[in-house]
């Protein structure tokens, strides 16, 4: 599905003028230095924000028994989402208009959920995402975006690399590979996403209402990507945001390359992982379970009884497995190898990189 694009929204001569994408990378450089200066050390006690790479505990406002392992960054509270195309209504891949320009009917948004539903059930059987469950909030919605289903979050990251990699290349989901563009792919422009700047400290709880951490879940795609979910409602439009400023680049294919170069050709924030073979499975399978149905109707649709998913199946045309056997499932390899890495290596690497516990400011999370 796809959103609809804006048409002609700039003349070659107005795209010719444009930064390129390392131009913005180069700009939003500046703007964290700025910022470090500005607020001074004495604001930024110790290591209370690093580079990539490190974590930090944040916990929810009214209850500080939810807490998430959330990517910190040089500079705080600031996000980024790249796009190698602008669209005019930006729109979580659940609520977008299909090829025809329809928009998406309640029967394909409860399928779509059903699909989120198998996704969890199958994170429910990996020993290493269980344990880290028993001590931090996981999102399994939030963290399905970025294994490729249908769900109502749009990726926002607070590292200008990984929005740069996604503003300047293109996806093709045959290969599941990612590559350069140049100023021959679509109108030749793209768009850079960079939240509002405001006062440390002074966060604001409708932006985090919405803002979503998912930051370390064991699974490297989301962690690579220093992951946060923008979550939205049916109609609404990302380019309505009053938390974001949008700065168009002209698409150059040697700037496209060094950011692409930078990212170990895609290595570095697309990492192919287990979940990633599976979560596709699942949402290119013809059928659903039962167990899924069931989980669904617990989950979003209290007020109606199970006829009403069988019924969305029928209209799909998707089978409904009424035995145990999972859609699709890990090997028995893959979690004794997983398990092992994360006792020999895995646990204690966390545990390094987890910034030491400092009363900052607490967040409302979406749970």
């Amino acid at each position: 599905m796809t959103n609809k694009r804006i048409e002609n929204m700039l003349s070659q001569a107005e795209i010719d003028a444009l930064p390129t994408i390392l131009d913005v990378v180069e700009l939003i450089s500046k703007m964290e230095n700025d910022m470090l200066l500005r607020n001074g050390v004495a604001n930024f006690p110790g290591d209370a924000f690093q580079d990539e790479g490190r974590y930090a505990f944040v916990s929810e406002t009214w209850n500080r028994n939810v807490v998430r392992l959330m990517p910190v960054s040089p500079t705080p509270y600031t996000y980024y989402r790249g796009q190698s195309r602008f669209y005019e209504q930006c729109q979580p891949s659940l609520f977008r208009m299909n090829a025809q320009g329809d928009l998406p009917c309640e029967e394909d948004i409860a399928y779509n959920r059903i699909k989120i539903c198998e996704f969890e059930l199958l994170l429910a059987t990996h020993p290493v995402f269980c344990e880290l469950s028993h001590n931090i909030c996981v999102n399994p919605v939030a963290l399905a975006q970025h294994y490729g289903l249908t769900t109502e979050y749009l990726d926002i990251t607070n590292s200008k690399w990984v929005a740069a990699f996604f503003a300047s290349t293109r996806y093709d989901y045959d290969t599941d590979t990612y590559h350069p563009v140049g100023r021959d792919y679509g109108d030749g422009y793209g768009v850079m996403y960079i939240s509002k700047p405001y006062e440390n400290g002074d966060a604001r709880d409708e932006f985090f209402a919405k803002n979503v951490v998912i930051g370390y879940q064991y699974f490297e795609r989301p962690t690579k990507q220093s992951s946060f979910g923008y979550k939205m409602r049916s109609g609404e439009n990302f380019n309505d945001s009053p938390y974001f400023e949008r700065l168009f680049f002209r698409h150059d294919l040697v700037a496209s390359q060094i950011v692409f170069d930078m990212s170990y050709k895609q290595r570095r924030f697309i990492p192919k992982d287990s979940l990633s073979r599976l979560a596709r499975q699942i949402a290119e399978s013809n059928e659903v379970t039962r167990r899924a149905l069931e989980r669904c109707i617990q989950m979003c649709y209290q007020d109606k009884d199970m006829t009403y998913l069988e019924n969305v199946c029928a209209a799909k045309g998707v089978a409904i497995r009424e035995d145990n056997r999972p859609l699709t499932e890990f090997s028995q390899e893959e979690l004794a190898k997983d398990w092992e890495k994360w006792n020999k290596f895995g646990r204690a690497d966390l545990e390094s990189r987890i910034l030491p516990i400092r009363a900052m400011t607490t967040m409302k999370l979406d749970v």
